[in-house]
This record gives C-alpha cells, sequence and structure tokens, in this order.
C-alpha cells in the first residue's frame, strides 16, 4: 500500500509541475497572458483559483468579458432592440464587478482598461472599478465609452447620457494619487475643488469628452507634472490659453475641436504642437524650446490656414526646428508672395499633399527651396488620385538651387508625369544631396512620430525603373533606396 500511496503523490507532483514554482515565477507568467486566458485558468484547479489576480494588467471589452460569440450575435447588420443592449451592458457590468472583487485580493495593478459602450446609469459601478484600481496603486487608467467599443448595431436614436468621471477617484482616502497615464472617452469631466488628485499624471487624452475652458484650466492648475496633453473632439472648448511658468508640459495635441476659435501658448517647456481642426487664432508668446509643430486645417478656409503655416509662422516661431504639414486641396491653388518669410531655422520639413494632382503646376516646390533656406532634410507625401487626366501642363518653374538639402524622401511615388517632373526638378536644385529614398507606399501620420504605411507593392518595379532612369538623366550619384 505504501508503494502504491508513493506512486499515486508523484504522479499527483507529475500532473501540476507549475505549482512548484515560487508565486512569483507564476505571477510573472500569469501576467504574460492575454487577461481572458489568465482568467480561464482558475478552472484548472482549487490552487489554481486565485493566481490570475496576480495579472497586472486589466483588460475589460467585449471579448475578454463576453466572449468571442458576443461578436457573433446578433449579425453587425442587424438593428438591436434597447432591451437587448440594455441586457448586454448589465451582463458586462455583472461580469466585470465579478472579476473586480476576486482582484482586490491580488498585488499591485498596473493598468485599467475598460471598452464598452456604458453611460450614466452604471456610474456607481464604474466608480468602484477606478476606486478598486486605485487602491491597488494603479499607473495607468483607460476609460473608452464610446458606442465605437460595442458589438451591437442600432439605428434608433435614443438618448445616452454620458458617465461623469470625477477626478476625485484618482486618489484613495489618505492617500497620494499614482495614476500617470489617463485616457478618457465619451463622458463628462469634473475637477472636485481643491484637488490633488492629479499631481501624479503625466500623459492625459481626452477623447470626445465634454469639459469646458474653464474646467480645462482648473484641471492644469492641479496636473503640476503633466507632460503630455492631447485633446480630441471636445466640442464645448473655445478658447484654449496655455500659460503659467509652473506648467511642465511638453507635448500638446489638438485635435478636431470644431468650435475652437483661439489657441494662445504662453509655456517655456512645450516642445511640440500637433494641431488638426479648422483654421484659428493662434499667439505664441515665451515659447522658446517649441520646435516641433504638425498643423491640418479642415473645414473652411483651409486653404488661408496653409497660407499661414508657410508665411506668418515664419515669424511667429522663428525658432522652429521641424514643420509637418498636411496639406488637403490646397497646394495646387496655393498663393504665396513671391519673397515670403525665411524658416531660418528649420532643419526638416515634412509636406503631404491631398490630392496631388496632374493639373498642379507645381509652383509651391520653389517657394519651399526658397523660404527654408537651411533645410536639410524635406519628406514629401503625395496621394495622387486613381484616376490621371494627363493633361498637358507647361510648367516654368525658375532655378533655386539649395545648398543644404542633403536628404530627399517621396511615398506615394507611382510614375506618373507630374510626379516624374517633381522629383526631376528637386534633383536638378538639390546640388548637396545624398540621398534619396522613393516609395509607391502612402505614407500617413497617426500623430506623435506614429506613421502608417499603405502598401502597393505592384508598383516597386516601376518605380526602381522610372527613379533610375531618372537619376541617370540628371547625372546624379547619390544613395538610393527604395521602399
Amino acid at each position: 500500500m505504501g508503494i502504491k500511496r508513493l506512486k499515486t503523490a508523484e504522479l499527483m507532483v507529475r500532473r501540476d509541475p507549475l505549482m512548484e514554482l515560487p508565486d512569483g515565477i507564476l505571477s510573472k507568467i500569469i501576467s504574460l497572458l492575454p487577461l481572458r486566458e489568465a482568467i480561464r485558468t482558475s478552472i484548472l484547479s482549487k490552487s489554481w483559483k486565485s493566481i490570475w489576480t496576480s495579472h497586472s494588467h486589466l483588460k475589460f471589452d467585449s471579448l475578454n468579458v463576453l466572449g468571442s460569440g458576443a461578436h457573433l450575435r446578433p449579425s453587425t447588420t442587424t438593428c438591436v432592440s434597447k432591451s437587448s443592449r440594455r441586457k448586454e451592458r448589465r451582463k458586462f457590468v455583472h461580469r466585470v464587478d465579478e472579476l473586480m472583487k476576486q482582484r482586490r485580493k491580488g498585488l499591485k495593478m498596473n493598468s485599467l482598461t475598460a471598452h464598452f459602450h456604458l453611460g450614466k446609469e452604471f456610474s456607481s459601478h464604474i466608480d468602484d472599478w477606478i476606486s478598486c484600481a486605485v487602491m491597488k496603486e494603479v499607473d495607468s487608467i483607460d476609460l473608452n465609452l464610446s458606442k465605437s467599443c460595442s458589438h451591437l448595431n442600432c439605428a434608433c436614436s435614443t438618448k445616452h447620457e454620458h458617465y461623469r468621471f470625477d477626478c476625485g477617484l484618482l486618489a484613495a482616502p489618505g492617500r497620494k494619487s499614482n495614476v500617470k497615464f489617463l485616457k478618457l472617452d465619451s463622458c463628462i469631466f469634473s475637477v472636485p475643488l481643491g484637488s490633488n488628485c492629479l499631481n501624479s499624471l503625466i500623459t492625459l487624452e481626452l477623447w470626445r469628452v465634454s469639459i469646458s475652458d474653464d474646467m480645462l484650466k482648473k484641471l492644469l492648475s492641479n496636473c503640476l507634472h503633466l507632460e503630455t496633453l492631447s485633446l480630441h473632439c471636445c466640442q464645448d472648448l473655445v478658447n484654449l490659453n496655455f500659460d503659467g511658468s509652473s506648467l511642465r508640459l511638453k507635448f500638446l495635441r489638438i485635435q478636431e475641436c470644431l468650435r475652437l476659435n483661439e489657441l494662445e501658448i504662453s509655456s517655456e517647456n512645450v516642445r511640440r504642437l500637433e494641431y488638426s481642426g479648422p483654421v484659428v487664432s493662434f499667439s505664441f508668446k515665451d515659447v522658446p524650446n517649441l520646435v516641433e509643430a504638425y498643423l491640418c486645417f479642415t473645414q473652411k478656409n483651409r486653404l488661408s490656414g496653409t497660407t499661414y503655416a508657410l508665411t506668418r509662422l515664419a515669424s511667429e516661431l522663428p525658432q522652429l526646428e521641424k514643420l509637418n504639414l498636411f496639406s488637403i486641396l490646397s497646394m495646387n491653388v496655393l498663393k504665396v508672395p513671391d519673397n515670403g518669410p525665411a524658416f531660418t531655422n528649420v532643419k526638416e520639413l515634412v509636406l503631404s499633399i491631398y490630392p496631388f494632382h496632374d493639373e498642379d503646376r507645381l509652383s509651391w516646390i520653389a517657394y519651399i527651396l526658397r523660404t527654408f533656406p537651411l533645410l536639410q532634410k524635406l519628406q514629401l507625401n503625395l496621394f495622387s488620385p486613381s484616376f490621371i487626366k494627363r493633361r498637358e501642363i507647361e510648367r516654368l518653374l525658375p532655378e533655386c538651387p539649395h545648398k543644404h538639402l542633403n536628404e530627399l524622401e517621396m511615398n506615394g511615388f507611382y510614375g506618373e508625369k507630374h510626379e516624374i517632373e517633381l522629383l526631376k526638378y528637386l534633383l536638378e536644385n538639390s546640388v548637396a544631396l545624398k540621398a534619396l529614398t522613393v516609395s509607391p507606399c502612402r505614407k500617413v501620420f497617426r500623430g506623435f512620430n506614429n506613421w502608417v504605411c499603405e502598401k502597393e507593392s505592384s508598383l516597386y518595379m516601376l518605380t526602381r525603373k522610372t527613379v533610375s532612369d531618372l537619376l541617370r538623366k540628371v547625372k546624379l550619384n547619390v544613395k538610393l533606396t527604395l521602399l
């Protein structure tokens, strides 16, 4: 009998070898699994029931909480009834409540992500999730309550009251806040009086958040360590003023805040500005470190916005070193002065042209070479339409030798006549050129140095032959890279 018991014990050990590992190693293994897979380990045995609670990154979305079957019922083309949507939301909230109750037993939490279409009806539950995460010293909170997070399609125009996010939740009673990253989507922002719960924030992203000018100003006065601020589609903002020597803000991104009229920046720490939206009144004061700017003007007056970026900006931001400009329906009809103000410090220019017509007379490229005398790197992202008219356009461009441009990159190059003429002109006038990169792939800017390439591999051989032939014609010896 003793031998049989011994063999049985050895067999049990073999069946669960992971349990011999130290708790720290097990926690590390669990943290490497997706949350849904980590939770599933709780059914392996009694000893595994709570191991998943050591998972430090909690992501609650439709897949992790409701399972893959949730995306299949019903079809996204089917309009779901109001009762079905309410039932699905309640199921999601109930399961997250249960999971957060278990997670209270775990150690430190690094991140909490909740992506599901929820509103005011579930405020107390959402508050509890955040409070629990804060008690576990969470570093990052990502709360997306928009319709885009729901797999349930509905054509009904029912009123949906947004959840109100109270910043007071970011600090546990008697403790300092530990949250460094906060991203909110589709909610109302509230900052309590005398709030000191925002001191730890380094990055703040607000998407479709209801926040007034005064509320944002109050928020910033409490964010003593904030370095990155993103405001996307916040339609209650009208006049933005970033002022204060104590403001540590380095990176500012404002996108499609359609009611915005004025943007004033007066802070010596701001280094990078990204603006996309309608033309507004810009005011730059005491911004010696603002050396990078991305501008994309939409809506009405986008032509005047592009003109502003290539003229007045030179005197308003003379210290600018890198300019990234997205021109929409502007370059072909752009009217700039013959002798515009020079950008005396810009070393890198990124210019995206949408669309790049074959009717373009290319007068703007000569202006670029004249007004950016110390330019070293030029990146052109072309978006030529699929339908080319191939009209015979007479392009008379003046000679404009550039002594410092040594790196040229051209994306979205299909080998059309107007593209070839643009490249040929640049090669003939870039007397110091050392490196040329050409690609048929379109390159799209997504913000904060994030680029996406749309591959066009079928045009690779055509691009290689066209560019190689052109280099031989202009007799220029440069390092050629084809992407």
